[in-house]
């Protein structure tokens, strides 16, 4: 075993049946994914003003004391509102080793519904990032941008990654890896040649019949509180390009996808990063991890899935066909995983070719 990297899910559960991760109702098995866990929505929560950060050892609780507007009860459907600002105790607690601290991202359902989730930590004054040896809650900051979000307690919008030390692959260990296992493809299978600088870059594919989605205006709230998908057309346009060419508006939403189909072998987790400010103004992911095994199959029979983009345009700008548009940040595992993405859990995205809404949504 590795003296530093990512935890796999064998670990965490580890972690979970020493409560170093625990709760009041007891975590479900289908919540703990190769290298991260889902965190569920507690029953308390607010609406606040603002966004905001705690100063070094202040108190969530005093900050809500002071700036939440209204108190929420999520044991019962809740409508957030969008453009709103909502903060939520998360059901799990932790009571982290020393050694170990942890990451929080948007799953990808989230992300393909334009909603910001940020994880929020006593003391810890940046979103996202929870300290090595942390106890005690964490809350999770939710803003809807596109449209309402019904939501209750048990539902999941973000997931933990645990983390012991500094497990970032190198591009010298990028290149090797490429070599040995394949990292990218074509989609007809072929590998390509990897674009490694301080990480693997992909870009966009603008050379499909629909190349993307853009988000439209809908009253409806999208409800995660019935898993039955909601008319996809209601929420999303399709958005063609002209000549390997398409123009994305300030201020709109768009789900894109890459040209390279990613492989992440077993061993590694993948999170996906801002490509280059100075490429342009816009994020061009909200949802940035990926788990062992995604777009690999069991035994690497498969050739590798698309990466789907949630693209927030900051300016109007014009993206061109293979244009680099993100960058992929792998780490070790400290040790191989016993579960992989697609294999033993039901993973919705692990077959999507081309950009794919969420799995809340059908065309």
């Amino acid at each position: 075993m590795r003296q530093s990297g990512a935890l796999p899910s064998q670990i965490i559960e580890d972690l979970i049946a020493q409560e170093r991760i625990y709760s009041l109702q007891p975590i479900p098995s289908a919540n703990i994914q190769p290298a991260s866990l889902d965190l569920r929505l507690g029953n308390r929560g607010w609406r606040v003003g603002a966004t905001f950060l705690p100063r070094q050892g202040e108190p969530i609780s005093e900050l809500l004391l002071n700036h939440a507007l209204e108190s929420l009860d999520f044991s019962q459907p809740v409508v957030l509102q969008q453009g709103g600002t909502y903060v939520v105790e998360v059901e799990e607690r932790f009571h982290l080793p020393s050694e170990i601290h942890a990451y929080a991202n948007n799953k990808s359902t989230t992300g393909r519904m334009n909603v910001w989730t940020r994880v929020l930590a006593d003391g810890a004054p940046r979103f996202d990032k929870i300290p090595a040896g942390y106890q005690g809650k964490i809350y999770v900051m939710i803003t809807p941008r596109s449209w309402p979000l019904k939501v209750r307690a048990g539902n999941t919008l973000n997931q933990a990654r645990f983390l012991c030390g500094d497990n970032h692959l190198l591009d010298f260990e990028l290149e090797m890896l490429h070599q040995e296992s394949g990292l990218v493809f074509d989609a007809q299978g072929q590998r390509l040649e990897a674009l490694i600088e301080n990480g693997l870059l992909l870009t966009v594919d603008l050379c499909q019949e629909v190349v993307g989605y853009r988000a439209i205006p809908c009253p409806v709230p999208v409800d995660l509180t019935d898993p039955t998908p909601q008319p996809g057309r209601d929420y999303f346009e399709p958005i063609q390009a002209q000549e390997g060419e398409v123009l994305l508006k300030k201020g709109e939403f768009y789900i894109l996808s890459t040209r390279e189909y990613l492989r992440v072998p077993p061993g590694f987790a993948v999170e996906m990063v801002a490509y280059d400010i100075h490429s342009g103004e816009y994020r061009s992911h909200y949802a940035g991890f990926f788990d062992p095994g995604f777009g690999y199959g069991t035994q690497g029979e498969l050739r590798g899935t698309p990466a789907v983009l949630e693209v927030d345009a900051h300016e109007d700008v014009l993206f061109r066909h293979a244009q680099p548009i993100c960058k992929m940040d792998f780490e070790h595992l400290l040790k191989m995983p016993e579960k992989l993405y697609g294999v033993q859990l039901n993973s919705h995205y692990q077959g999507q070719r081309g950009p794919q809404l969420g799995r809340h949504f059908q065309l």
